[in-house]
């Protein structure tokens, strides 16, 4: 039997919160980090709390250092059936279609260990720079849907921030899913239209990094003394967004959290508290009330895109 649309499937893990369901997962990079014992334990309390308050989707990554050991290890505490677990393989630019494919197979192998499971539910290629090793026959995505029909994986995905590659996943037929990050959120919508094109085509969409590199969590972006590039380049509007959201009695956090939850197209979004004062900073700006004139009034000042009301 065929697995069921990704889209369709992915409503039943959506993060029960506060009495609703809302298309929101946990993006877990952060809990990979090196730490001392304080550190790991807040790692796994994160984990658990996530758990607790309603979360069901958990997104990892070989690239996210401890990330897929301590939630493999976090996840023999629930039952495996209540959660839905993605993870993803790098593949270097250098190889040719067949190493790639080979590389993709021992990755996932590696992957299904650290996580301690028999089946991962989606699997995504990470930040590839070209789509020749993956389409190419007897490359990276031949080998996957090899995977696919033995029951190590159930759904297939692209994991990157380039449009014109996910654009190309999104009309390819085998791939479930695209996973576009930092370009689409309250400072930058340029991925509506990736959106658009995915959905429009049946894929599945997740969204990540809603908070754009932390200048979005509700902390006034004029003390955020970050250099790199982008979020300098990003930093005034931040601040704008942060007088309005002053001015208007609202949480910026929660207007950042809930904007990508309003768009149809996407599937899910993925936010990653690091630690559990996060995680609870994130439920409650996902319980925060936020008035239809607040996103009215958002859209004439800023002009940004305007998606119809999804929960």
């Amino acid at each position: 039997m065929s697995a069921p649309d990704f889209r369709q499937e992915v409503t039943r893990f959506y993060a029960r919160l506060n009495g609703n369901s809302l298309p929101l997962g946990l993006g877990c990079a952060y809990i990979g980090e090196a730490g001392d014992a304080a550190r790991q334990k807040r790692y796994q309390e994160t984990l658990e709390q996530a758990y607790e308050a309603g979360f069901r989707y958990f997104d990892t990554a070989r690239l996210y250092g401890g990330s897929e050991f301590r939630l493999g290890r976090f996840l023999w505490s629930v039952d495996r059936a209540s959660v839905f677990v993605a993870t993803k393989t790098t593949l270097p630019p250098a190889l040719t279609p067949e190493e790639a494919a080979v590389h993709v197979r021992q990755n996932l192998r590696n992957s299904l260990e650290r996580l301690g499971m028999e089946q991962i539910d989606l699997y995504q290629i990470h930040e590839a720079p070209a789509l020749s090793q993956i389409v190419t026959p007897g490359g990276a995505l031949e080998e996957l849907l090899q995977a696919k029909e033995a029951g190590l994986i159930r759904y297939i995905g692209l994991a990157t921030r380039w449009h014109d590659l996910s654009r190309e996943a999104g009309a390819y037929p085998g791939f479930d899913t695209i996973l576009t990050y930092l370009d689409y959120n309250l400072i930058d919508q340029t991925a509506a239209r990736l959106i658009d094109f995915a959905a429009g085509r049946g894929k599945g969409v997740i969204n990540a990094t809603p908070l754009a590199n932390g200048l979005l969590t509700g902390k006034d972006p004029r003390t955020d003394t970050e250099t790199h590039g982008e979020v300098r380049r990003h930093r005034a509007l931040a601040t704008e967004l942060y007088d309005f959201c002053r001015q208007n009695a609202i949480s910026l956090l929660a207007l950042a959290l809930q904007y990508p939850l309003r768009n149809p197209g996407i599937s899910i979004t993925l936010t990653g508290p690091g630690d559990p004062d996060e995680l609870q900073s994130t439920l409650r700006a996902c319980r925060s009330e936020i008035p239809e004139s607040i996103w009215e009034a958002l859209h004439s000042t800023f002009g940004m895109h305007q998606p119809l009301q999804k929960f």
